[in-house]
């Protein structure tokens, strides 16, 4: 019996053990493809930890194989009982830095929302167009090949998708809202939007898609914004500018009504090669009508 007994708290802590281990090596892939750099921790603390709880692994194999085939005194039943709660250790431990992993992701969403949130406030005619480019962005990430999603870190991309207008969180309400055509002047402060965004997210944690973000309004041919053209613009503003432009015609404007899904991937093929990457079109032609016309419902 004490046999039997040892082994079963050696056997059933190794398999705590091991399960917190996957659950650990689950969070260092998170934190390597998902989290910002003021958010991740020491890339070599996390791989010497990874090291010894192998390590430990092997010590409660051991630990079990000896309980069985050799003679065990009375003392090794609270040896194996520390082997158990030393597993139980474990996986709470690494379930403490899940949870600040997720606390902190939660923090990052909620400060998007806020973002998102002041901007709909001061710009009520394009309401919901962050959210509508974020979902647009994910159904189009689903389409492309493996080769571009090798590319792209896709948590990211969909932040930089929900903050592409943070920037117009600077520019006047009458600005925004104006029922009739701009300015000269007026349309160059609308234009800032995107230089100002950056600015904003460069100095939070946001900093590494704020990039993303300037250059959101680039066209391939060279004449956006900033003059970046073809593979000058990140991917990543490439494809948040093929969703926003989706997203701008399927949606009613003050200046104009919304067109049918149809009418909108025709005006945007007749632009594709100069203000659209043609190689992304051929992917976002690939999502199914009812998916992007349902984000609407």
């Amino acid at each position: 019996m004490l046999r039997i007994a040892s082994f079963v708290l050696i056997l059933s802590g190794c398999i705590i053990l091991i399960t917190a281990t996957i659950r650990y090596q689950r969070l260092l892939t998170y934190n390597r493809k998902g989290a910002y750099n003021c958010h991740k921790r020491d890339g070599i603390t996390d791989i010497v930890c990874l090291v010894l709880l192998y390590f430990f692994i092997l010590g409660y194999i051991i630990g079990a194989v000896y309980s069985i085939i050799s003679n065990v005194e009375p003392i090794y039943l609270l040896v194996a009982s520390v082997f158990f709660f030393g597993g139980v250790f474990v996986y709470f431990a690494v379930q403490t830095q899940i949870s600040m992993a997720e606390m902190l992701r939660g923090k990052a969403v909620e400060v998007m929302k806020t973002f998102v949130n002041a901007i709909d406030l001061k710009d009520a005619y394009t309401k919901g167009h962050s959210q509508h480019v974020y979902e647009i962005v994910d159904l189009f990430f689903d389409n492309l090949n493996d080769s571009y999603k090798r590319r792209i870190n896709k948590s990211k991309l969909m932040d930089a998708a929900m903050l592409h207008d943070i920037g117009k969180i600077s520019i006047r309400d009458d600005i925004l809202n104006k029922q009739g055509a701009l300015t000269i002047d007026e349309w160059t402060a609308i234009k800032t939007h995107p230089f100002n965004g950056k600015k904003m997210l460069d100095d939070t944690c946001f900093s590494e898609i704020s990039d993303w973000v300037l250059y959101h309004h680039e066209r391939v041919d060279g004449d956006g914004y900033f003059g970046l053209k073809g593979e000058e613009i990140p991917l990543e503003s490439r494809i948040i500018a093929i969703a926003d432009t989706y997203s701008a015609l399927c949606t009613d404007r003050v200046y104009r009504k919304k067109r049918t899904h149809d009418e909108a991937i025709g005006i945007m093929e007749e632009v594709t090669g100069t203000q659209l990457d043609t190689h992304l079109m051929a992917f976002f032609s690939l999502i199914d009508k009812n998916n992007l016309t349902g984000l609407l419902d």
